[in-house]
């Protein structure tokens, strides 16, 4: 799941393959979508060509070398800026994002009528920055103009789901599915059944993605979440054999080296899941991957190198914030689970009022469990429940609060749940679900 398994949401946002095409848009999963960019301008065709050989940095220069030709190229201009924050997602360099903003309102001022791919290029950069709502205002505009492009139902999809709105996000990614069945709709319906816990659809969903898959960024994708949906279920060897079948596919698809780490992790391999978590946080410094280094560093009882690794998490997430990325979701649950319950209440509190998703009542639960008021954590425990997500993390954290309760029956059942779906869920809490659960079972 984009937030219960990793740095969103895309999830969002937002992990996406190394190859893209020029003019996409985000998705809270990740993954590549269709073009912002209308497919017969000269525009895209430029930025198409040299994103679809992999490298975005030519895409980049490409566009920059037509604009310096041609500066009143409002459509030049919009493929720039979404190439900007493909290739900050593609970095972990939220000082893209600044760049893509600049190129996105100049595409605006030179055309600010009738200019729907910049503002779903807007619409990308709002959901980069964790501004869901900003991202669905600006899907919606860019809808009202153009109502058949793909690209605006699949993220205003996107942004309804981050807010909550889960019935309207599934009618947007029904319209995008009408309009466009090809990977990034598929993707989208994979992630849309497992929030629902339906796990078989889902997993069909993207076996039709790889399917349609014709680079092999996208097939790295599409093997990445194979193997994180094996991993959600607990099957360790599935979900090594499609981490490493989406490396054979593009090696410099990065987040297939946290599922290897995870793997390795599981399986005991310890020096092969640090080697795995290192090049992870030196090639892609992004919180999750961070965060999950230092929890594994922990977990080995290596508390001085986890606390260096903490330092460069709060670095990380500072600099985030700098460049406008709303990480209030991601420190909720790192403060919490380092005993900050103030402040992980602080941000929960606001990324609930923000976006009232399942992830943001998981996350406002755990952090009000870590200040102790577990009666009101419930109530968002269950918040967290109410589609029937089948996830080892959200009844791990549901079966701690019930445990702090005293409700010793529902605690057994939600932590017996957690160990059944993914008895590997984390380094950290797995180890104490089990504790916890012994602790009952003994009682």
């Amino acid at each position: 799941m984009s937030r219960l398994s990793g740095w969103r949401s895309a999830t969002v946002v937002l992990a996406t393959t190394v190859a893209m095409l020029a003019g996409g848009v985000m998705f809270t999963r990740g993954g590549t979508v269709q073009p912002a960019v209308p497919a017969g301008s000269a525009a895209s065709s430029t930025a198409l060509a040299a994103a679809n050989t992999g490298d975005l940095s030519d895409a980049i220069t490409s566009l920059q070398q037509r604009l310096r030709r041609l500066p009143a190229d409002h459509s030049a201009w919009a493929a720039l800026g979404t190439t900007y924050v493909q290739q900050a997602a593609v970095t972990g360099d939220p000082g893209l994002y600044p760049k893509a903003q600049g190129a996105l309102d100049r595409s605006l001022e030179i055309r600010p009528e009738d200019n729907a791919q910049a503002l779903t290029g807007l619409a990308s950069l709002s959901a980069a920055r964790h501004d869901f709502a900003s991202a669905r205002q600006q899907a919606e505009q860019a809808r009202s103009l153009n109502p058949y492009g793909a690209a605006n139902f699949g993220i205003l999809s996107d942004a309804l789901l981050q807010l909550g709105r889960y019935r309207q996000s599934f009618a947007a990614l029904q319209q995008m599915l009408d309009l466009q069945p090809g990977v990034p709709s598929f993707t989208r319906a994979s992630y849309a059944w497992e929030l629902r816990g339906k796990l078989r659809p889902a997993r069909r969903a993207l076996q039709r993605a790889l399917q349609l898959a014709s680079r092999s960024s996208d097939r790295a994708y599409c093997y990445f979440y194979l193997g994180e949906l094996a991993w959600n279920a607990g099957d360790l060897a599935a979900a090594r054999a499609h981490y490493a079948k989406g490396l054979a596919a593009d090696p410099n698809y990065l987040p297939l080296l946290a599922g290897q780490a995870k793997v390795a992790a599981a399986t005991g391999k310890t020096r092969r899941a640090l080697a795995r978590y290192r090049e992870l946080v030196q090639r892609l410094p992004v919180p999750t991957h961070l965060i999950a280094y230092a929890d594994y560093l922990r977990s080995l009882g290596r508390e001085q190198q986890a606390e260096r690794q903490d330092a460069v998490v709060e670095a990380s997430q500072q600099l985030f914030e700098a460049q406008g990325v709303n990480v209030d979701l991601e420190l909720a649950l790192f403060d919490a689970d380092r005993g900050d319950a103030a402040d992980a209440v602080s941000a929960a509190h606001r990324t609930w009022r923000a976006q009232p998703s399942i992830e943001a009542a998981d996350a406002y639960a755990w952090a009000l469990h870590a200040a102790g008021r577990d009666t009101t954590a419930l109530t968002y425990a269950r918040k967290a429940a109410r589609l029937g997500t089948d996830s080892a993390l959200l009844a791990y954290h549901r079966g701690m609060i019930e445990k702090s309760l005293g409700r010793d029956t529902e605690a057994r059942n939600s932590l017996r749940r957690a160990l059944q779906v993914n008895p590997y869920f984390s380094p950290l809490h797995s180890p104490r679900a089990h504790a916890a659960l012994d602790a009952l079972n003994r009682g």
